[in-house]
């Protein structure tokens, strides 16, 4: 399979779009395997992470160049830029959770605990003979994120942000106790794309070149690009544009820091410099952001 060939979506269906902040989504699995026939053609999110809960049911699942025959109860946590693709059996009931990467970066940071950060870097499948109780209890878990999305309560996203990050927790569980793990494979270069994501995270303030970047992953800044293009269709410079876009969001809705002081923390030591970055990434400047966003729920 062609890495450029593999459609790039938001969610199945739909045009990919950077995801918002605190962005979370969850849906039946029929609900969307029913209007495509029940099979999901082999896709991919740059900045989306998925946990597919099967409750009754069973159908193929390919993950990357893996296929796998699954029977319910299934769990698949898939984080990206992993292709996957399924061939579910009419009539498979679950749920589908989609998170935002940042969402879930700022979770595991909260949480404190590096075994969730570890967790959703992994592809990971749990099926058949794991622990009944493990996955009641994941089942209940996915049923108290879904009665939280249905129903405007007070406090939702606090409650729904606390279910999920007791679902990482068991997913973590699961992991650690190795009861079914897809065997690591890389055949498009995913680990040192990983690597390109880390450093990112690391050096988003340093103002790094993507020059910078290729020398410290021992490449050239062509290789970089084809790396970077083939698994999340973006060039490498455009995903470290949008890592301090996404910080600079995170500091102008979280923070009480003036326009100028969050373009500082970011490495920009002109206000109007950071100004015209984000204006330009974002289609509108800083404090149009932030004006237009004060008092607005979180998602």
């Amino acid at each position: 399979m062609n890495d450029s060939s593999i459609p790039l979506y938001s969610l199945y269906g739909q045009i990919d779009t950077a995801a918002e902040l605190r962005f979370l989504h969850l849906e039946s699995l029929e609900s969307r395997n029913r209007v495509y026939d029940w099979f999901i053609r082999p896709h991919r999110h740059h900045d989306l992470y998925q946990l597919i809960w099967v409750e009754k049911g069973c159908g193929t699942v390919m993950l990357d160049e893996q296929r796998l025959t699954l029977r319910a109860p299934v769990l698949i946590s898939i984080p990206p830029p992993i292709v996957h693709g399924f061939q579910w059996r009419p009539g498979t009931e679950g749920l589908i959770l989609t998170v935002a990467e940042g969402f879930v970066a700022d979770l595991a940071l909260w949480s404190g605990d590096p075994a969730v950060g570890a967790l959703l870097d992994r592809l990971l499948t749990v099926a058949g003979s794991v622990d009944p109780d493990s996955m009641e209890r994941l089942g209940r878990l996915f049923e108290a994120i879904l009665d939280e999305y249905v129903h405007d309560r007070v406090c939702r996203g606090t409650a729904i942000s606390g279910s999920v990050l007791m679902l990482f927790a068991e997913v973590a569980r699961l992991r650690h106790l190795s009861l079914y793990e897809a065997a690591p494979t890389d055949p498009g270069g995913k680990a040192l794309y990983r690597q390109f994501k880390e450093l990112v995270e690391a050096h988003f303030r340093d103002r790094w070149s993507v020059a910078d970047y290729a020398s410290a992953l021992a490449m050239t800044e062509r290789s970089l690009r084809r790396l970077c293009l083939g698994l999340a269709s973006q060039a490498p410079g455009r995903i470290v544009a949008r890592r301090v876009l996404l910080e600079a969001k995170r500091s102008l809705l979280y923070t009480e820091k003036t326009v100028a002081e969050v373009g500082y923390d970011l490495g920009f030591e002109d206000p109007a410099y950071f100004t015209r970055f984000f204006a330009r990434n974002e289609g509108e400047t800083p404090a149009a952001f932030r004006r237009l966003r004060q008092g607005a729920p979180a998602a």
